[in-house]
């Protein structure tokens, strides 16, 4: 896939204008699955990781409120499960030289929104308004990988500030560019993974979940849409996000 970034522009995706508003609230939770983890769930298993197809990244969508009110999304959080495992000393600098998060409405081209540089050596970029943190550290189950116990990191996008409309379907999607895998002779980097989950066993909220995710290159262009179900996976999985957001005052 080619790893460009494709031009977009949509109406409401503005800075927000000095408005009166409610306080940020947690409106779209889709969550980690609470039971049914890792192998041991047999064929119950609910959480799974995908990455994309070369330098693309897996994403998907979601709606806030009704027709006819308008938010401002403030923070979105989101799940990675890079190739890590809990005895691992290395950190997401070393695997990865960036995180993005993607964002637009559903069907069009994605752009990222808010980006940070990682360095060797350390799991944080180099700009604030995003927060990773290890929730393997703080005791989060780890990610079952054929045996393989990997960590899971918890990434918040804060001071996002983006103007939308309710009831209206918007995509997103988190992507780090990888680094070369040492020693590999076709030169190819470390993949993404962002953590999914089945919502009916997740146990859990998982609000819009549908089924099916969102494909992107590199660049944010749409390249369709991917239901793991009898291909991938045994069941469909939509992405893990919470959205936190606040109305504007009529």
């Amino acid at each position: 896939m080619k790893n460009h970034y494709s031009a977009f522009a949509a109406l409401f995706l503005f800075v927000l204008p000095a408005l009166p508003a409610d306080k940020p609230q947690l409106v779209v939770d889709r969550g980690l699955p609470q039971v049914n983890l890792n192998n041991t769930s047999g064929d119950s298993r609910a959480n799974v990781r995908w990455s994309g197809d070369g330098n693309g990244f897996v994403g998907d969508d979601f709606t806030i409120g009704a027709p006819g009110e308008t938010w401002v999304i403030d923070a979105i959080r989101t799940w990675a499960v890079p190739q890590i495992t809990t005895t691992s000393t290395k950190h997401l600098g070393d695997l990865y030289q960036d995180v993005r998060l993607y964002f637009g409405m559903a069907g069009n081209a994605l752009t990222p929104v808010v980006s940070g540089l990682l360095s060797e050596g350390s799991d944080q970029p180099d700009n604030a308004a995003i927060r990773i943190t290890d929730a393997t550290a703080a005791g989060a189950i780890p990610y079952d990988d054929f045996g393989k116990d990997l960590r899971v990191y918890e990434i918040q996008f804060s001071h996002l500030n983006r103007v939308v409309q309710g009831g209206v379907k918007y995509g997103f999607g988190v992507f780090g560019m990888g680094r070369p895998i040492p020693n590999n002779q076709d030169g190819k980097v470390h993949p993404w993974f962002n953590l999914a989950s089945n919502a009916q066993l997740s146990a859990n909220q998982q609000d819009g979940a549908d089924g099916v995710l969102l494909l992107f290159d590199g660049g944010g262009k749409s390249e369709g849409t991917f239901d793991s179900s009898g291909k991938q996976w045994n069941k469909s999985s939509d992405m893990n996000v919470q959205v936190f957001a606040h109305r504007l005052t009529q």
